[in-house]
């Protein structure tokens, strides 16, 4: 019985020694962050509004169904094009109506303007309209296959007066946009010649806003125009700052507060996220986990926020899945 017993402890003894070591596990650090994701569509269609302090979406709403953007503030009068349309603008130089025909869009199509996504006026495709009195082509996709006439007769506290029409038009439809002061801009459609409700909300509401936009490759030979999905900041005292050498976890409120912001509205932009593969499908995207972003909010409320993801859980490209953190 006792031979036995030790024969049993033998083997054992010699089957633990066999088996394979598990081997150890680091785990990444744990992250102190709350997450969201933005389910924009294959094809960018739905433009998201994010409030950080709340942790939540407030808005969303179709990009394509408008055209132009006035700005609502009493003192403000910038007029922007919906870049996520690869909308362009040229000016014609010419202040009457009928003089303006397709003989100008030939000249246009080597000299589009295009709206900046810093959100500035002086990088505007329609720019200081307010010395100018002319009226413009304004290209309402890429192509080039819809143009329309505008003229921005005059601006007030309260509203816009504007004409407009087709390319062959000679006698416009004068039209009143009556400004809405409760967002940052009040929309206008050419298809539908009036105003548009309900793409952005309250401009104290929101941080940052997931849409498309154009955005030029200066780096490129020829120049590059191209329509692409980033994150723009609220133009309504917001401010950024992008960095690229620092740890997420480590930054801290210290850091924040000592950072340059900027209230150019691409500062978080679309380059968090890198395309790998030839155009035309077959590529994927995969994040640049060097960003790192801090946001001032209207509040003064300070955030750092990284990017996770941008496929869905079912492996659907085009939504944003972000995390940020409240550091003062």
């Amino acid at each position: 019985m006792i031979k036995n017993n030790l024969l049993v402890l033998f083997l054992l003894f010699l089957f633990a020694s066999c088996e394979k070591k598990d081997n150890s596990i680091t785990l990444p650090a744990k992250s102190d962050g709350e997450v969201l994701q933005t389910d924009m569509g294959e094809n960018y269609e739905v433009q998201y509004f994010v409030n950080l302090q709340e942790h939540r979406i407030v808005h969303t709403s179709v990009i394509d169904n408008w055209d132009l953007a006035f700005q609502s503030g009493m003192d403000e009068h910038i007029v922007f094009l919906n870049g996520g349309k690869g909308m362009a603008a040229y000016n014609t130089n010419k202040t009457k109506f009928e003089d303006v025909n397709y003989a100008d869009t030939t000249q246009a199509k080597t000299s589009w303007s295009y709206d900046s996504p810093t959100g500035m006026m002086d990088s505007a495709a329609i720019g200081d309209w307010k010395s100018k009195n002319t009226i413009y082509l304004i290209r309402l996709n890429e192509t080039g296959t819809k143009v329309r006439k505008l003229q921005i007769i005059s601006e007030d506290a309260f509203q816009y007066t504007i004409a407009v029409g087709d390319i062959a038009s000679t006698v416009p439809a004068t039209i009143t946009v009556i400004k809405n002061g409760a967002c940052n801009f009040t929309y206008f459609s050419f298809d539908f010649l009036t105003t548009v409700s309900n793409v952005e909300p309250d401009k104290n509401l929101w941080d940052l806003q997931f849409t498309r936009y154009n955005y030029t490759f200066y780096d490129q030979n020829p120049i590059l125009r191209y329509v692409v999905t980033g994150v723009l900041l609220n133009p309504n005292n917001t401010s950024g700052y992008k960095d690229s050498l620092t740890n997420y976890n480590a930054i801290n409120d210290v850091f924040a507060t000592s950072v340059p912001l900027t209230f150019n509205r691409d500062v978080i932009g679309f380059d968090w996220k890198f395309y790998s593969g030839i155009g035309g499908g077959g590529g994927s995207y995969s994040i640049v986990k060097k960003y790192n972003y801090i946001i001032k909010d209207q509040h003064d409320h300070y955030f750092k926020l990284h990017f996770l993801d941008f496929y869905s859980s079912l492996g659907v490209k085009g939504s944003p899945k972000f995390e940020f953190y409240e550091l003062k």
